[in-house]
């Protein structure tokens, strides 16, 4: 479904990513670990074409890349994206929060005034239940707990009925109980719903326990790639270069932000 072949991309003289190459098939959970500055993002904002690679190719779904504005608009509908920061409009229903992730495929008229068939209401709800939220429909965004607006996000993400969802470190500011009930939710998408799902992680112990397959980068290579029980101390200590002996989570010293100190993403 994702399948990316020498993909580069340089700031300058700086390499955020140098040739990467990665296929994640439908229906599989696939996270990316590696410090803070490895090419991470990089990565997903390359697959969404929110930044242009310098070079490589990128296929989603059997699209390449876009030749103008309305090939770029048809790849993005059937890529959902999860952020970090949940992006919801808070003075907004949790549906209608996730009604936006039909607008896409909406006339121009229909959609600036937000008149949804029903057709789309049944998908958003639908997309609700999957996450365990259907009750919360009516709910304005900004009263539910940041776990429970995450989950939004994934609803949202999965009323697009997408072929793919890149989540990038959709799990950094949740708690340990809420964070599993996330990435079990992305898990279960992936699995119930034939979409792949490429996840950034910090959380060695989180790909451990919810990855299909795991993918290391460092300084913008791919230094690892298998399943979770390939994981070996020796990978970990590829991917995250002074990590101490039989430890499961990088070391502070081990994170260094080049990319996002040194580069205007």
């Amino acid at each position: 479904m994702i399948h990316v072949r020498g993909l580069s991309k340089t700031y300058g003289n700086f390499a955020a990513l140098r040739g990467v190459d990665l296929v994640v098939s439908a229906g599989e959970m696939c996270v990316v670990l590696g410090p803070s500055g490895a090419g991470k993002s990089t990565l997903l904002r390359c697959l969404n074409r929110l930044t242009e690679p310098s070079a490589g190719e990128v296929v989603i779904g059997g699209r390449g890349a876009p030749r103008n504005r309305r090939e770029l608009r048809e790849l993005r509908q059937h890529i959902g994206m999860i952020f970090q920061d949940h992006n919801l409009v808070a003075r907004l229903s949790v549906l209608k929060n996730v009604l936006t992730g039909r607008l896409a495929g909406m006339p121009g008229l229909a959609a600036a005034l937000q008149l949804f068939p029903r057709a789309d209401v049944d998908i958003a709800l639908d997309a609700l239940r999957r996450v365990a939220l259907a009750d919360r429909a009516l709910d304005r965004a900004d009263r539910l707990s940041g776990g429970q607006q995450q989950r939004v996000g994934i609803a949202r993400a999965l009323a697009q009925q997408p072929q793919v969802i890149l989540a990038d470190e959709p799990v950094a500011s949740l708690d340990p109980k809420t964070a599993r009930v996330v990435l079990d939710d992305l898990r279960r998408a992936a699995h119930e719903l034939g979409i792949a799902v490429l996840c950034n992680l910090h959380q060695v112990e989180y790909a451990l326990e919810f990855a299909d397959r795991i993918v290391g980068i460092g300084a913008g290579e791919v230094v690892f790639e298998g399943g979770p029980d390939e994981l070996t101390p020796a990978a970990l200590a590829r991917i995250y270069p002074g990590l101490a002996a039989g430890a499961t989570s990088p070391a502070p010293e081990a994170e260094r932000d080049v990319e996002t100190k040194a580069l205007p993403l």
